[in-house]
C-alpha cells in the first residue's frame, strides 16, 4: 500500500494532500483564466515599419472577454446549470453573433510585427496549462491511491488493526533507540571534556598481586608464644592457689609463721580412696599435657604444609 503508518493515518494523510492539491488545482485555473482574459484583450501584433498593425474591433474584444469570463467560472466549478454560467453563455451567443458581422480592421502598409506583451502571455498560458494538467494527473493519482486504502479497510479490518498495532510498537522501539542514542551521544561528549580537562595523569607501574604466604604474624613463633604462656598461666595459677591456702605444708614453714617453736608433727595418713583419687589426678594432668603437646605439634605440622603448597 502506498504511504507509511498504518491504514488510517494512510487515509488521513491521502485526504489532507486531496485537499491541498484541490486548493493547488483552483488556484492555476483561476490563473490560467486570468492570463486568457488579458490574451484576449492583448493585440496579437503591433505596428511595423509600413504602417499600422491590424486591430480587433470591440466586438471581438468583447467577445474575448466573455470567453475568458467563462473559463474562468468553469475553472471555479461552476456547471452548466449555474447562474453565472447561463448568463455568460446568452452573452457569448450574441457577441459571436456581433462578431460575424463586424468587418476586420486591417493595418496600413506592409503589416505588423508580433506583439511581445501577446507572446510573454502565450507563453505563460502555456506554463499554467501545464500546471494544471501535473495538478489533474496528482488528484486522480492520490484518489486511486484513496479508493484503494478504503477498500483495504473496508475488506479486512483485522489486518488493519494488526498493522496498526505493529507501527505503533514500532514508533516506540525508534523513539527509545533515538533516546539511547542521544544519551550516548552525552556520555561521549562528557568523557572527551573530562579528559581534556584533566591535568593529573596516573599510570600503574606495579599493579598489586595476592601474596602467596600471610606477611603477619609468624604463625610458628605465634603458636610456640602462647604455648609458653600457657603453661606459664597454669604455673602461675597453681602458684597463686598454693599461696592462697590456710595450711602450711612443712613445719619450718609454720614456725616462720607463727615465730613458734614446733613442738611435734604427725605424718599425713593417706587412705586408698585418697591414693587412688591423687592417682588419677595425675594421669589427668599428664594427659591433658600429652594432649597440648600433640595439639602443638599438630598445628606446627599444617602450618609448614600450607607454606610448602603455597611455594
Amino acid at each position: 500500500l502506498p504511504g507509511t503508518g498504518s491504514v488510517s493515518d494512510r487515509i488521513s494523510a491521502a485526504r489532507s494532500q486531496m485537499s491541498q492539491v484541490d486548493g493547488d488545482l483552483a488556484a492555476a485555473q483561476s490563473s490560467l483564466s486570468a492570463v486568457q482574459g488579458q490574451m484576449a484583450g492583448t493585440p496579437a501584433t503591433v505596428a511595423g515599419a509600413g504602417g499600422v498593425a491590424g486591430a480587433i474591433g470591440p466586438a471581438r474584444a468583447r467577445l474575448q472577454a466573455i470567453q475568458g469570463q467563462l473559463a474562468d467560472a468553469r475553472a471555479r466549478g461552476y456547471t452548466d446549470a449555474h447562474p453565472d454560467v447561463v448568463a455568460l453563455k446568452s452573452q457569448l451567443a450574441a457577441a459571436q453573433a456581433a462578431a460575424r458581422g463586424e468587418p476586420l480592421q486591417g493595418g496600413v502598409g506592409g503589416g505588423g510585427t508580433p506583439n511581445p506583451l501577446f507572446l510573454s502571455l502565450q507563453s505563460m498560458q502555456a506554463d499554467k496549462q501545464a500546471q494544471v494538467g501535473s495538478l489533474r494527473i496528482r488528484k486522480n493519482q492520490l484518489q486511486a491511491d484513496l479508493d484503494l486504502l478504503n477498500s483495504k479497510l473496508a475488506g479486512d479490518p483485522e489486518v488493519a488493526a494488526e498493522q496498526g498495532q505493529i507501527e505503533r510498537s514500532y514508533q516506540v522501539m525508534k523513539d527509545q533507540y533515538d533516546q539511547l542514542l542521544a544519551n550516548r551521544e552525552q556520555i561521549a561528549l562528557r568523557g572527551q571534556a573530562q579528559t581534556q580537562t584533566d591535568q593529573v595523569r596516573f599510570s600503574i607501574i606495579d599493579p598489586p598481586t595476592v601474596p602467596r604466604v600471610p606477611t603477619a604474624p609468624n604463625r610458628l613463633l605465634l603458636l610456640t608464644g602462647v604455648l609458653i604462656a600457657g603453661l606459664a598461666a597454669g604455673i602461675g595459677a597453681a602458684f597463686a592457689l598454693g599461696q592462697l591456702r590456710g595450711t602450711f605444708a612443712t613445719a619450718p614453714k609454720l614456725e616462720r609463721a607463727t615465730g613458734l617453736p614446733v613442738i611435734g608433727a604427725i605424718g599425713e595418713v593417706v587412705t586408698r580412696a585418697q591414693d587412688q583419687l591423687r592417682a588419677r589426678r595425675l594421669k589427668m594432668f599428664a594427659g591433658g599435657a600429652a594432649g597440648l603437646a600433640v595439639a602443638y605439634v599438630a598445628l606446627l605440622g599444617v602450618e609448614i604444609l600450607q607454606r610448602g603448597m603455597a611455594a
